[in-house]
């Protein structure tokens, strides 16, 4: 029975797919980014402040049936990318950037917390536990994906430097926000879930499939805990200031 269901089917998991991200680029003559230019930061943020906006000229338009989003260059030294919601979204823009000749990827964005943890420190994910369904499309079925053990250290290294707190751990990726049920999530703290968002396992499923570094940092965006939901925090809009423009430095240096 359980062959018979298409989530967990590895039918096809070596075979390239019909339509790639590279053809589509070569039918269109899109140009791949200069040699120098090999990190790519994904943010999940509507555009960029318009501090950073000054720095930066604009690659493409990544389309995602009705969401638009525009991609960045960023001080010509990195691809600044913005994500819309979601796994599949966040996966096929991965795509996309590799096909722009993108050889490393950095991703930050929020998070709920549903774990033993301070809100007020950054998370550096160490595995994703995969209850979504983009990354089973491209890695056979398992609990987890991992993230890039270097990248992560040297990110580690950074946040240190600059005397920021945060820990690593692992989070939890779902497709079905409204559907972080109680049991659910007692379930994914047993297997250590500290947060819970939409798009870590995804990204880094498609990264692992095509050997691409990845890591991702999350900052916490409100708790979800038993007794219920926090609402947003009055901080998040503060720490996410401060942790994208870490994460950007850093980049521009690697």
């Amino acid at each position: 029975m359980k062959k018979d269901i298409p989530i967990i089917d590895t039918i096809g998991m070596e075979e390239e797919g019909i339509i790639t991200a590279k053809k589509v680029f070569e039918s269109r003559n899109i140009s791949k980014l200069p040699n120098h230019i090999t990190t790519a930061v994904v943010l999940f943020d509507h555009s960029p402040s318009p501090i950073v906006l000054e720095k930066s000229k604009e690659l493409f338009e990544f389309v995602a049936a009705a969401s638009v989003v525009k991609q960045y260059i960023y001080d010509n030294k990195i691809v600044l990318a913005y994500s819309p919601l979601g796994g599949p979204a966040a996966g096929g823009l991965i795509e996309e950037l590799l096909a722009f000749g993108v050889k490393k990827i950095i991703a930050c964005g929020s998070s709920g917390l549903i774990g033993d943890f301070h809100a007020e420190k950054f998370m550096i994910v160490t595995k994703a536990i995969r209850d979504e369904g983009l990354s089973y499309f491209y890695l056979e079925p398992s609990l987890y994906v991992d993230t890039d053990k270097e990248l992560n250290k040297k990110i580690e290294e950074e946040l240190t430097k600059r005397h920021l707190d945060y820990e690593e751990g692992i989070t939890w990726t779902t497709d079905a926000f409204y559907r972080e049920t109680r049991s659910r999530i007692n379930k994914r703290k047993e297997q250590g879930a500290i947060a819970v968002e939409m798009e870590c396992a995804s990204m880094a499923a498609v990264c692992r499939y095509r050997n691409i570094p990845f890591s991702q940092i999350l900052y916490f965006s409100d708790i979800v805990k038993q007794e219920g939901w926090s609402d947003f925090l009055d901080t998040r809009k503060s720490v996410k200031a401060i942790i994208t423009k870490v994460i950007l430095d850093f980049a521009c240096e690697l």
